[in-house]
Protein backbone atom coordinates (compact mmCIF):
# COMPACT_ATOMS: atom_id res chain seq x y z
CA UNK A 1 0.00 0.00 0.00
CA UNK A 2 2.92 2.20 1.11
CA UNK A 3 4.92 1.95 -2.28
CA UNK A 4 1.44 1.88 -4.39
CA UNK A 5 0.52 5.35 -2.41
CA UNK A 6 4.26 6.75 -3.83
CA UNK A 7 3.74 5.87 -7.13
CA UNK A 8 0.36 7.42 -7.64
CA UNK A 9 1.57 11.19 -7.15
CA UNK A 10 5.17 10.50 -8.30
CA UNK A 11 3.66 9.58 -11.84
CA UNK A 12 1.14 12.24 -11.99
CA UNK A 13 3.56 14.31 -10.82
CA UNK A 14 5.98 13.48 -13.56
CA UNK A 15 3.65 14.17 -16.16
CA UNK A 16 2.88 17.63 -15.06
CA UNK A 17 6.83 18.40 -15.14
CA UNK A 18 6.73 16.82 -18.90
CA UNK A 19 4.03 18.69 -20.06
CA UNK A 20 5.47 22.53 -18.41
CA UNK A 21 8.64 21.50 -20.18
CA UNK A 22 6.83 22.04 -23.71
CA UNK A 23 5.23 25.08 -22.40
CA UNK A 24 8.24 26.57 -20.30
CA UNK A 25 10.26 26.72 -23.59
CA UNK A 26 6.91 27.09 -25.93
CA UNK A 27 5.25 30.38 -23.97
CA UNK A 28 8.14 32.41 -23.93
CA UNK A 29 10.46 31.60 -27.05
CA UNK A 30 7.73 30.42 -29.65
CA UNK A 31 7.55 34.02 -30.93
CA UNK A 32 11.59 34.00 -31.76
CA UNK A 33 10.92 30.64 -33.89
CA UNK A 34 7.89 32.57 -35.68
CA UNK A 35 10.27 35.51 -36.40
CA UNK A 36 13.27 33.55 -37.43
CA UNK A 37 10.53 31.73 -39.76
CA UNK A 38 10.02 34.95 -41.53
CA UNK A 39 6.91 36.27 -39.81
CA UNK A 40 6.10 39.61 -38.75
CA UNK A 41 4.83 40.79 -35.77
CA UNK A 42 1.17 41.57 -37.29
CA UNK A 43 1.71 37.57 -38.41
CA UNK A 44 2.33 36.42 -35.06
CA UNK A 45 -0.58 38.66 -33.32
CA UNK A 46 -2.51 36.95 -35.92
CA UNK A 47 -1.62 33.84 -34.77
CA UNK A 48 -2.12 34.42 -31.37
CA UNK A 49 -5.29 35.87 -31.54
CA UNK A 50 -6.77 33.07 -33.94
CA UNK A 51 -5.24 30.32 -31.43
CA UNK A 52 -6.92 32.04 -28.64
CA UNK A 53 -10.19 31.64 -30.23
CA UNK A 54 -10.17 28.72 -31.12
CA UNK A 55 -9.39 27.47 -27.99
CA UNK A 56 -12.51 29.18 -26.73
CA UNK A 57 -14.75 27.03 -28.55
CA UNK A 58 -13.17 24.02 -29.20
CA UNK A 59 -11.83 23.68 -25.49
CA UNK A 60 -15.58 23.34 -23.96
CA UNK A 61 -16.67 21.07 -26.90
CA UNK A 62 -13.54 18.75 -26.50
CA UNK A 63 -13.51 18.58 -22.48
CA UNK A 64 -17.74 17.58 -23.32
CA UNK A 65 -16.48 14.55 -25.76
CA UNK A 66 -14.10 13.47 -23.42
CA UNK A 67 -16.51 12.98 -20.31
CA UNK A 68 -18.79 10.91 -22.46
CA UNK A 69 -16.36 8.69 -23.73
CA UNK A 70 -14.78 7.92 -19.99
CA UNK A 71 -11.28 6.29 -19.74
CA UNK A 72 -8.96 9.97 -19.38
CA UNK A 73 -5.92 8.02 -18.98
CA UNK A 74 -5.79 6.72 -22.14
CA UNK A 75 -7.29 10.04 -23.80
CA UNK A 76 -4.15 12.06 -22.24
CA UNK A 77 -2.11 9.42 -23.89
CA UNK A 78 -3.67 10.05 -27.45
CA UNK A 79 -3.59 13.67 -26.67
CA UNK A 80 -0.37 13.98 -26.02
CA UNK A 81 1.13 11.67 -29.02
CA UNK A 82 -0.69 13.85 -31.46
CA UNK A 83 0.52 17.21 -29.50
CA UNK A 84 4.53 15.68 -30.59
CA UNK A 85 3.17 14.84 -34.00
CA UNK A 86 1.81 18.59 -34.81
CA UNK A 87 4.57 20.18 -33.34
CA UNK A 88 6.39 17.89 -35.31
CA UNK A 89 4.58 19.11 -38.45
CA UNK A 90 6.37 22.61 -37.70
CA UNK A 91 9.47 21.54 -39.38
CA UNK A 92 7.89 21.23 -42.37
CA UNK A 93 5.76 24.33 -42.12
CA UNK A 94 7.84 27.19 -43.90
CA UNK A 95 4.55 28.98 -45.31
CA UNK A 96 2.49 31.52 -43.14
CA UNK A 97 -0.55 29.32 -44.10
CA UNK A 98 0.94 25.88 -43.14
CA UNK A 99 2.06 27.65 -39.63
CA UNK A 100 -1.35 28.96 -39.53
CA UNK A 101 -2.71 25.87 -39.76
CA UNK A 102 -0.18 23.32 -37.93
CA UNK A 103 -0.84 26.46 -34.99
CA UNK A 104 -4.92 25.68 -35.37
CA UNK A 105 -4.10 22.24 -34.19
CA UNK A 106 -1.65 22.23 -31.47
CA UNK A 107 -3.67 25.56 -29.95
CA UNK A 108 -6.54 22.39 -29.74
CA UNK A 109 -4.54 19.86 -28.47
CA UNK A 110 -2.61 21.81 -25.19
CA UNK A 111 -6.33 22.83 -23.80
CA UNK A 112 -7.58 19.47 -24.46
CA UNK A 113 -4.88 18.20 -21.90
CA UNK A 114 -4.73 20.04 -18.80
CA UNK A 115 -8.08 19.53 -18.07
CA UNK A 116 -7.79 16.01 -18.09
CA UNK A 117 -4.57 15.56 -16.32
CA UNK A 118 -6.25 17.93 -13.37
CA UNK A 119 -9.19 16.11 -13.27
CA UNK A 120 -7.48 12.68 -13.16
CA UNK A 121 -5.13 13.98 -10.77
CA UNK A 122 -8.38 15.21 -8.64
CA UNK A 123 -9.81 12.24 -8.70
CA UNK A 124 -6.97 10.68 -6.84
CA UNK A 125 -6.62 13.23 -4.42
CA UNK A 126 -9.98 12.27 -3.66
CA UNK A 127 -9.21 8.75 -3.33
CA UNK A 128 -6.27 9.76 -1.16
CA UNK A 129 -3.36 8.79 -3.34
CA UNK A 130 -1.99 11.95 -4.03
CA UNK A 131 -1.95 15.81 -3.14
CA UNK A 132 -3.30 17.95 -5.90
CA UNK A 133 -0.94 20.65 -5.13
CA UNK A 134 2.30 19.02 -3.94
CA UNK A 135 2.13 16.42 -7.80
CA UNK A 136 0.98 20.81 -9.40
CA UNK A 137 3.69 22.27 -8.26
CA UNK A 138 6.29 20.56 -9.81
CA UNK A 139 4.39 21.50 -13.11
CA UNK A 140 5.25 25.15 -11.95
CA UNK A 141 9.09 24.14 -10.68
CA UNK A 142 9.41 22.67 -14.59
CA UNK A 143 7.80 26.06 -15.80
CA UNK A 144 10.96 27.92 -14.13
CA UNK A 145 13.98 25.46 -15.24
CA UNK A 146 12.52 24.94 -18.67
CA UNK A 147 12.31 28.58 -19.33
CA UNK A 148 16.16 29.24 -18.10
CA UNK A 149 17.21 26.08 -19.97
CA UNK A 150 15.44 27.76 -22.73
CA UNK A 151 17.48 30.97 -22.71
CA UNK A 152 20.75 29.75 -21.92
CA UNK A 153 20.33 27.75 -25.07
CA UNK A 154 18.78 30.33 -27.61
CA UNK A 155 22.04 31.99 -26.73
CA UNK A 156 24.05 29.79 -27.63
CA UNK A 157 23.06 28.37 -30.16
CA UNK A 158 19.78 30.28 -31.65
CA UNK A 159 16.37 29.95 -32.54
CA UNK A 160 17.28 27.22 -34.48
CA UNK A 161 17.34 25.09 -31.29
CA UNK A 162 13.66 25.91 -29.88
CA UNK A 163 11.62 22.95 -31.61
CA UNK A 164 13.90 20.35 -31.24
CA UNK A 165 13.38 21.86 -27.29
CA UNK A 166 10.33 21.20 -27.64
CA UNK A 167 10.09 18.28 -29.60
CA UNK A 168 12.08 16.71 -26.61
CA UNK A 169 9.55 18.18 -24.06
CA UNK A 170 6.59 16.27 -26.31
CA UNK A 171 8.60 13.02 -26.37
CA UNK A 172 9.13 13.07 -22.49
CA UNK A 173 5.49 13.94 -22.10
CA UNK A 174 4.43 10.61 -23.99
CA UNK A 175 6.53 8.51 -21.73
CA UNK A 176 4.90 10.23 -18.88
CA UNK A 177 1.21 9.45 -20.16
CA UNK A 178 2.38 6.54 -20.41
CA UNK A 179 3.32 6.16 -16.68
CA UNK A 180 -0.25 7.26 -15.59
CA UNK A 181 -1.40 5.36 -12.83
CA UNK A 182 -4.72 3.46 -14.06
CA UNK A 183 -8.16 4.71 -13.41
CA UNK A 184 -9.94 3.06 -10.41
CA UNK A 185 -12.34 0.20 -11.92
CA UNK A 186 -15.82 0.29 -11.17
CA UNK A 187 -17.82 -2.08 -9.01
CA UNK A 188 -19.53 -5.36 -10.32
CA UNK A 189 -22.31 -4.12 -12.56
CA UNK A 190 -21.61 -0.96 -11.72
CA UNK A 191 -22.08 1.13 -15.40
CA UNK A 192 -19.91 4.33 -15.52
CA UNK A 193 -22.43 7.24 -15.87
CA UNK A 194 -21.72 9.33 -19.15
CA UNK A 195 -21.73 13.01 -19.77
CA UNK A 196 -25.51 14.38 -21.31
CA UNK A 197 -25.70 17.87 -23.35
CA UNK A 198 -28.73 18.77 -20.56
CA UNK A 199 -26.80 18.02 -17.59
CA UNK A 200 -23.84 19.98 -18.80
CA UNK A 201 -25.96 22.97 -19.79
CA UNK A 202 -27.57 22.61 -16.45
CA UNK A 203 -24.36 22.73 -14.61
CA UNK A 204 -23.02 25.95 -16.77
CA UNK A 205 -26.20 27.83 -16.33
CA UNK A 206 -26.35 27.25 -12.63
CA UNK A 207 -25.83 30.59 -10.67
CA UNK A 208 -23.43 29.26 -8.40
CA UNK A 209 -20.72 28.21 -11.27
CA UNK A 210 -21.42 31.22 -13.16
CA UNK A 211 -20.53 33.22 -9.83
CA UNK A 212 -17.36 30.58 -9.28
CA UNK A 213 -16.83 31.40 -12.84
CA UNK A 214 -16.82 34.97 -12.45
CA UNK A 215 -14.79 35.32 -9.24
CA UNK A 216 -12.01 33.22 -10.88
CA UNK A 217 -12.19 34.68 -14.02
CA UNK A 218 -11.89 38.37 -12.52
CA UNK A 219 -8.85 37.52 -9.92
CA UNK A 220 -6.88 35.62 -13.01
CA UNK A 221 -7.58 38.34 -15.47
CA UNK A 222 -6.42 40.95 -13.16
CA UNK A 223 -2.58 39.48 -13.30
CA UNK A 224 -2.95 40.62 -17.35
CA UNK A 225 -1.09 44.39 -16.84
CA UNK A 226 1.81 42.39 -14.89
CA UNK A 227 2.17 39.55 -17.65
CA UNK A 228 1.96 42.16 -20.29
CA UNK A 229 3.69 45.25 -19.46
CA UNK A 230 5.10 44.55 -16.00
CA UNK A 231 9.01 44.19 -16.93
CA UNK A 232 8.55 47.31 -19.54
CA UNK A 233 6.95 48.79 -16.02
CA UNK A 234 9.97 47.72 -13.52
CA UNK A 235 12.54 48.96 -16.55
CA UNK A 236 10.51 52.32 -16.60
CA UNK A 237 11.65 52.32 -12.91
CA UNK A 238 15.36 51.62 -13.29
CA UNK A 239 15.36 48.50 -11.65
CA UNK A 240 17.91 45.97 -13.93
CA UNK A 241 17.45 42.94 -15.62
CA UNK A 242 18.62 40.77 -12.89
CA UNK A 243 16.59 41.66 -10.53
CA UNK A 244 13.38 41.63 -12.48
CA UNK A 245 14.08 38.02 -12.98
CA UNK A 246 14.50 37.58 -9.60
CA UNK A 247 10.83 39.06 -9.26
CA UNK A 248 9.22 36.75 -11.70
CA UNK A 249 11.28 34.12 -10.08
CA UNK A 250 9.98 35.44 -6.84
CA UNK A 251 6.16 34.61 -8.22
CA UNK A 252 6.54 31.54 -8.98
CA UNK A 253 8.24 30.50 -6.12
CA UNK A 254 5.90 31.84 -3.67
CA UNK A 255 3.23 29.65 -5.83
CA UNK A 256 4.99 26.64 -5.37
CA UNK A 257 5.23 26.94 -1.63
CA UNK A 258 1.56 27.63 -1.28
CA UNK A 259 1.08 24.22 -3.41
CA UNK A 260 3.49 22.65 -0.98
CA UNK A 261 1.04 23.38 1.89
CA UNK A 262 -2.00 23.11 -0.52
CA UNK A 263 -3.74 20.16 1.91
CA UNK A 264 -3.58 22.18 4.99
CA UNK A 265 -4.70 25.60 3.24
CA UNK A 266 -7.42 23.57 1.39
CA UNK A 267 -9.12 21.07 4.38
CA UNK A 268 -9.04 24.68 6.60
CA UNK A 269 -10.56 27.55 3.95
CA UNK A 270 -13.43 26.34 1.46
CA UNK A 271 -13.16 26.82 -2.38
CA UNK A 272 -15.38 30.27 -1.94
CA UNK A 273 -12.88 31.63 1.35
CA UNK A 274 -9.92 30.72 -0.73
CA UNK A 275 -11.33 33.01 -4.02
CA UNK A 276 -12.23 35.87 -1.74
CA UNK A 277 -8.22 35.56 -0.43
CA UNK A 278 -6.89 35.76 -3.86
CA UNK A 279 -9.09 38.74 -4.64
CA UNK A 280 -8.23 40.84 -1.66
CA UNK A 281 -4.54 40.09 -1.99
CA UNK A 282 -5.12 40.90 -5.63
CA UNK A 283 -6.44 44.15 -4.07
CA UNK A 284 -3.74 45.18 -2.19
CA UNK A 285 -1.19 43.53 -4.33
CA UNK A 286 -2.47 45.89 -7.75
CA UNK A 287 -3.41 48.99 -5.57
CA UNK A 288 0.28 48.90 -4.17
CA UNK A 289 1.85 48.19 -7.70
CA UNK A 290 0.47 51.00 -9.09
CA UNK A 291 2.01 53.45 -6.85
CA UNK A 292 5.70 52.33 -8.17
CA UNK A 293 6.49 51.09 -4.26
CA UNK A 294 10.47 50.85 -3.35
CA UNK A 295 12.13 47.18 -4.23
CA UNK A 296 11.58 45.45 -0.90
CA UNK A 297 8.02 46.50 -0.84
CA UNK A 298 8.08 45.16 -4.24
CA UNK A 299 9.26 42.12 -3.21
CA UNK A 300 6.63 41.27 -0.61
CA UNK A 301 4.26 41.94 -2.79
CA UNK A 302 5.63 39.46 -5.13
CA UNK A 303 5.10 36.93 -2.84
CA UNK A 304 1.37 37.70 -3.12
CA UNK A 305 1.05 35.65 -6.64
CA UNK A 306 1.02 32.88 -4.12
CA UNK A 307 -2.76 33.97 -2.86
CA UNK A 308 -3.62 35.67 -6.37
CA UNK A 309 -2.60 33.17 -9.00
CA UNK A 310 -1.63 30.02 -6.66
CA UNK A 311 -5.19 30.23 -4.16
CA UNK A 312 -7.24 31.40 -6.61
CA UNK A 313 -6.61 27.84 -8.72
CA UNK A 314 -6.44 26.08 -5.72
CA UNK A 315 -9.98 27.17 -5.01
CA UNK A 316 -10.93 26.61 -8.57
CA UNK A 317 -10.00 22.74 -8.49
CA UNK A 318 -11.49 22.34 -5.27
CA UNK A 319 -14.92 23.91 -6.09
CA UNK A 320 -15.19 21.91 -9.69
CA UNK A 321 -14.04 18.72 -7.69
CA UNK A 322 -16.89 19.31 -4.67
CA UNK A 323 -19.89 21.31 -6.97
CA UNK A 324 -19.43 19.33 -10.71
CA UNK A 325 -21.03 15.83 -10.52
CA UNK A 326 -17.64 13.46 -11.43
CA UNK A 327 -18.83 12.20 -15.00
CA UNK A 328 -19.05 16.11 -15.79
CA UNK A 329 -15.63 17.53 -14.43
CA UNK A 330 -13.48 17.71 -17.39
CA UNK A 331 -16.54 19.68 -19.18
CA UNK A 332 -16.45 21.90 -15.58
CA UNK A 333 -12.86 22.26 -15.84
CA UNK A 334 -13.02 23.06 -20.10
CA UNK A 335 -16.01 25.72 -19.69
CA UNK A 336 -13.73 27.39 -17.07
CA UNK A 337 -10.33 27.23 -18.51
CA UNK A 338 -12.37 28.60 -21.92
CA UNK A 339 -14.32 31.11 -19.93
CA UNK A 340 -11.07 32.38 -17.94
CA UNK A 341 -8.37 32.21 -20.17
CA UNK A 342 -9.74 32.59 -22.68
CA UNK A 343 -12.87 34.92 -23.22
CA UNK A 344 -11.76 37.46 -19.42
CA UNK A 345 -7.81 37.37 -19.92
CA UNK A 346 -8.22 37.55 -23.53
CA UNK A 347 -10.52 40.39 -23.33
CA UNK A 348 -9.05 42.76 -20.43
CA UNK A 349 -5.18 41.63 -22.16
CA UNK A 350 -6.24 43.49 -25.19
CA UNK A 351 -7.83 46.70 -23.31
CA UNK A 352 -4.45 46.59 -20.73
CA UNK A 353 -2.39 48.03 -23.77
CA UNK A 354 -5.02 51.15 -23.84
CA UNK A 355 -4.88 51.51 -20.51
CA UNK A 356 -0.74 51.35 -20.01
CA UNK A 357 -0.26 53.46 -23.01
CA UNK A 358 -2.43 56.18 -21.61
CA UNK A 359 -1.88 55.46 -17.57
CA UNK A 360 1.41 53.35 -17.19
CA UNK A 361 1.59 51.63 -13.68
CA UNK A 362 -1.72 53.47 -12.63
CA UNK A 363 -3.37 50.86 -15.05
CA UNK A 364 -2.48 48.46 -12.32
CA UNK A 365 -5.64 49.95 -10.06
CA UNK A 366 -7.71 48.54 -13.24
CA UNK A 367 -6.48 45.46 -12.36
CA UNK A 368 -7.48 46.08 -8.32
CA UNK A 369 -10.94 46.56 -9.43
CA UNK A 370 -11.54 43.54 -10.91
CA UNK A 371 -10.45 41.87 -8.16
CA UNK A 372 -12.65 43.77 -5.91
CA UNK A 373 -15.67 42.13 -8.29
CA UNK A 374 -14.06 39.11 -7.89
CA UNK A 375 -14.47 38.82 -3.94
CA UNK A 376 -18.07 40.36 -4.45
CA UNK A 377 -18.89 37.23 -6.57
CA UNK A 378 -16.64 34.80 -4.38
CA UNK A 379 -18.79 36.20 -1.25
CA UNK A 380 -21.72 35.63 -2.73
CA UNK A 381 -21.02 32.02 -3.55
CA UNK A 382 -19.89 31.21 0.02
CA UNK A 383 -23.29 32.45 1.00
CA UNK A 384 -24.86 30.26 -1.32
CA UNK A 385 -23.64 27.33 -2.07
CA UNK A 386 -23.46 24.53 0.88
CA UNK A 387 -20.54 22.75 -0.50
CA UNK A 388 -22.14 19.76 -2.47
CA UNK A 389 -22.35 19.12 -5.75
CA UNK A 390 -24.78 21.19 -7.81
CA UNK A 391 -26.67 19.06 -9.78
Amino acid sequence: MKQSSFRHPFRLAFYYFAIFIVAGVHLPFWPVWLTARGLSAGDIGLLTGAAMVLRVITGPLIAFASDRVGRRRAQIILFSILLGGSFMLFSFAHSFTVIFLVTLLTSTLIPSIMPLIDTLTLAQSAQGRADYGRVRLWGSISFIAASMAGGFVLSRAGAGMILPMILAGCAITVGAALLLPKEAPHGPGETPRRAGWREALHLCRDRRFLYFMAAGSFIQAAHAVYYTFGTLNWQRLGLGSTLIGALWALGVISEIILFAFSGRVTSRFGPATLLALGGAAGVLRWTLTALNPGVWLLVLLQCLHAFTFGATHLAAMQFITRAAPAHLAVTAQGVYAAVSTGIVIGGVTYASGFAYSAFGSLAFLGMAALCALGVVCALWLRRNWAGGVLI
